[in-house]
C-alpha cells in the first residue's frame, strides 16, 4: 500500500484541482479579441461562434454581465428574434470593419477592485479611415471573482471610468429597461 501511496496523492490532486483560470486581467480581453479576428502573439485557442458564446458567458464574463446580458437578449427574443440587440458590433464599435491590425494590450492601474484593460487596434483603415492608436478603442473592466479574473463591463466609446452609461452592460440594461416600461405604459420611452 505505502508504494501506492505517492501514485495515489498524485492522482488525486490532478483529479481534485481546481480548473485552470485567468491568471492576468488580460486574459479574458485576449480571449474576446480573439473572437473579434485578433491573430497574433499570445491569441489564445478560442472555440466560440461569437462574443457571448455559451462557452464564454460561463469563463471569461462576470456573474453580474452574464445576468445583465442574458436579460437583454430575452427581451430581444421577445421583441424581434432577429440577435442583433444593439445592431453593432460591441467589441470593435461599428457595423462593418476591416481585419483587425496592430492590436496592442494596455493593463492599467486598478481602481478599486476593477483592472481596466484597453486595447487598441485599427479595424478601419481599410476604409481609408485610419484610426487614432494613440488612443484605445476599446476598454474592458476586469474583475476577480471565484478566483478568476472576468470581463464586467466594457465601453467601445465615450470611456469615462465613473460613466456607466455608456459601457456595453448599461446599453444592455437600457435594452431590457426600456422594454419593461413599454409593457407597464404602452409606448416606447421617447429617445
Amino acid at each position: 500500500m505505502t508504494k501506492f501511496f505517492p501514485l495515489i496523492v498524485t492522482l488525486a490532486s490532478v483529479l481534485l484541482a481546481p480548473p485552470a483560470f485567468s491568471a492576468d486581467p488580460v486574459d479574458p480581453v485576449r480571449t474576446v479579441m480573439a473572437v473579434a479576428g485578433w491573430q497574433g502573439e499570445g491569441q489564445p485557442a478560442v472555440d466560440a461562434q461569437d462574443y457571448f458564446d455559451e462557452n464564454l458567458l460561463g469563463s471569461i464574463y462576470s456573474a453580474s454581465f452574464v445576468e445583465v446580458y442574458r436579460l437583454a437578449q430575452k427581451v430581444d427574443e421577445l421583441q424581434d428574434g432577429q440577435g442583433y440587440m444593439t445592431g453593432y458590433d460591441v467589441v470593435i464599435g461599428g457595423q462593418d470593419s476591416c481585419p483587425l491590425k496592430d492590436v496592442r494590450f494596455e493593463t492599467r492601474p486598478a481602481i478599486g477592485a476593477v483592472t481596466p484593460v484597453a486595447v487598441y487596434f485599427d479595424a478601419s483603415s481599410c476604409f481609408g479611415n485610419p484610426p487614432n492608436l494613440k488612443e484605445p478603442m476599446t476598454i474592458f473592466h476586469v474583475i476577480e471573482q471565484n478566483g478568476r479574473y472576468v470581463i464586467d463591463n466594457f465601453w467601445n466609446h465615450d470611456y469615462g471610468a465613473d460613466k456607466l452609461d455608456t459601457s456595453v452592460k448599461a446599453e444592455y440594461a437600457a435594452l431590457t429597461h426600456a422594454y419593461l416600461d413599454f409593457l407597464v405604459t404602452g409606448s416606447w420611452p421617447k429617445q
